[in-house]
């Protein structure tokens, strides 16, 4: 059985293999307040990862395939009520050198659907916590909205919510028309 670390839980490329390591990560009552002050929510009350973590090689870098798991409190962004969260996603990521990264990003890599999510790793540490923190990050709802909240357009103008665009006319038609007439 894998031990249970904190989110400050490192680990050194130099210790890793061609086989997978297996981390769970389960942030402490400290750990979560600081994430809710980080990513501004009302309260993270729980966050768990597990994690795979191997070494692929020179030319593959760091290979980290998890599993991540959190209850969380965020606001509404109609109503600033508190809105509960919880979620349990997959992930993978891939730690290359930062001269890899912008050839990846170059080669416009983070297009590709079937590519696992990159980023650069300087340094010979792979700071397993702040992946889980990160991924947290996206992996929650970006605009919670409480129960039967709605926002209310009447009082806004050019905003339609949940409605088909607007017939508008096309900006370039004058340019058109008055090619056709000469």
């Amino acid at each position: 059985m894998t031990d249970q670390l904190s989110l400050d839980c490192t680990v050194k490329i130099t210790e890793l293999e061609r086989t997978p390591k297996e981390f769970k990560l389960v942030a402490t009552e400290a750990q979560c307040k600081d994430l809710a002050e980080r990513f501004d929510l009302v309260a993270v009350a729980e966050l768990l990862g597990t994690l795979s973590v191997w070494d692929a090689g020179a030319d593959s870098g760091i290979h980290i395939k998890g599993s991540i798991a959190a209850k969380l409190t965020q606001r509404c962004i109609a109503s600033l009520k508190p809105v509960e969260e919880s979620f349990e996603t997959d992930f993978e990521l891939m730690l290359v050198n930062p001269e890899m990264a912008d050839r990846m990003d170059d080669e416009g890599v983070y297009l590709d659907p079937e590519a696992p999510d990159y980023d650069a790793l300087e340094g010979d540490v792979v700071p397993l916590g702040e992946v889980l923190a990160q991924t947290l990050s996206i992996s929650m709802n970006p605009y919670p909205r409480a129960e039967g909240v709605e926002l209310e357009t009447k009082k806004m103008t050019g905003v339609s919510i949940n409605e088909p665009e607007l017939e508008r006319p096309n900006p370039f038609a004058v340019l058109a028309k008055s090619r056709d007439e000469s």
